[in-house]
């Protein structure tokens, strides 16, 4: 799912994860999700930018459930463990067009 989101919050673990909050923007998909936030984790080995509080832009993430979901390690699918919000991608946009576009 993508969704138009302002970064709150972010904190690195000793093992890589990186915990994001983030605030939705718009009020449509506040409606859609029923919540005006969401927290995600991003993976040690996912490359991407590092992030700055306060930044807005498009959020790609999914949800995975433990034991049901799969991902591929090269030669099979093997279930996710735990049940998580995983960040997938971040695309950054000027806070003017924020603020002309969407209702927040």
């Amino acid at each position: 799912m993508t969704v138009l989101v302002q970064l709150l919050a972010q904190q690195v673990d000793t093992l890589g994860y990186t915990t994001y909050v983030f605030k939705v923007l718009d009020s449509e998909d506040v409606a859609l999700l029923g919540t005006r936030y969401i927290m995600c984790v991003r993976w040690p080995n996912w490359e991407c930018r590092q992030l700055k509080n306060g930044e807005s832009g498009y959020l790609d993430f999914k949800e995975v459930r433990a034991g049901i979901d799969t991902w591929y390690d090269g030669s099979r699918q093997i279930p996710y463990k735990y049940t998580n919000i995983i960040f997938e991608r971040f695309i950054e946009i000027q806070a003017d067009e924020v603020k002309e576009n969407f209702k927040m």
